[in-house]
C-alpha cells in the first residue's frame, strides 16, 4: 500500500513548510522554530509556539491500495516544545488533525480519518542545513474508517521522517506500519505527502 499526501503526519504530521536557514552541520547547533529569520539563533520573543499547517495548494490526500482513498482537505495544528540545554532537536506535538472530504467515490464521503483519543503524533525536528531539516516521529497513531466496504485500519506513526524545507514538508516513500484493523489493510504502507504552513517559519539554532 502507498499513502500519498495523506497522514501530514500524521501527522502528522507535522511542522510542514518551513523555511530551514542556519549552519551546514546539523551535529554542533540545536533546533528553535522562530517567526523572524535576522540571524542565525532566534531572538528573544521570537520563538514559535504553534502553529498550523495545510494540503499544499493543488494537492489532495490520497491512499492507494486495493481500494483507492482520496482525501481532499487537511488541516493539522501544531506546538513546539522548548529545548534543553545543548540539545539538537526540538520536540514537536501535533494537537489537532482535520482530515475532510475523504472517500472511494467522486463524492469523497464514505471514509474518515481521525486520531485516536492520547495518540496524537509526537516528532523530534533536527536541522542539517541550509534551508533543509529532518522531522521524525517518535509516537503518534491514526485510523482510518471506510464504514460501507468494511475497511477499518489503524496505522502507527513512530519511526517516519519527513524532509523539511523551502516552504514544505515532504514524506518521500516512509514506511508506515498497520497495526490492526479488517479488509484490505496490509502490514506496511508508504506515505509520500505535501503539507504547507500558513505562516512564514524558520529553523534557527
Amino acid at each position: 500500500m502507498r499513502l500519498i499526501k495523506m497522514f501530514g503526519l500524521a501527522a502528522v504530521a507535522a511542522v510542514a513548510a518551513m523555511a530551514f536557514v542556519g549552519a551546514t552541520s546539523a551535529s554542533a547547533v540545536s533546533t528553535q522554530l522562530c517567526n523572524n529569520h535576522t540571524g542565525l539563533s532566534c531572538e528573544a520573543g521570537h520563538a514559535v509556539t504553534s502553529h498550523h499547517l495545510v494540503l499544499a495548494s493543488g494537492s489532495i490526500g490520497e491512499l492507494l491500495a486495493i481500494i483507492p482513498v482520496l482525501c481532499l482537505g487537511i488541516l493539522i495544528l501544531v506546538s513546539a516544545g522548548a529545548l534543553g540545554a545543548g540539545a539538537t532537536k526540538q520536540t514537536v506535538t501535533s494537537t489537532t488533525q482535520t482530515y475532510s472530504g475523504c472517500g472511494t467515490s467522486s463524492a469523497h464521503n464514505n471514509c474518515t480519518v481521525t486520531v485516536p483519543t492520547g495518540q496524537q503524533a509526537v516528532f523530534g525536528l533536527l536541522k542539517t542545513g541550509l534551508d533543509a531539516g529532518t522531522l521524525t516521529a517518535t509516537s503518534g497513531q491514526v485510523r482510518l474508517v471506510c464504514s460501507n466496504i468494511g475497511l477499518d485500519c489503524l496505522y502507527d506513526a513512530a519511526g517516519m521522517e519527513f524532509s523539511v524545507g523551502g516552504g514544505h514538508l515532504t514524506a518521500n516513500e516512509t514506511a508506515v506500519n498497520e497495526l490492526g484493523g479488517k479488509f484490505f489493510c496490509p502490514d506496511e504502507g508508504l506515505l509520500d505527502g505535501l503539507m504547507e504552513v500558513l505562516t512564514s517559519i524558520y529553523a534557527l539554532g
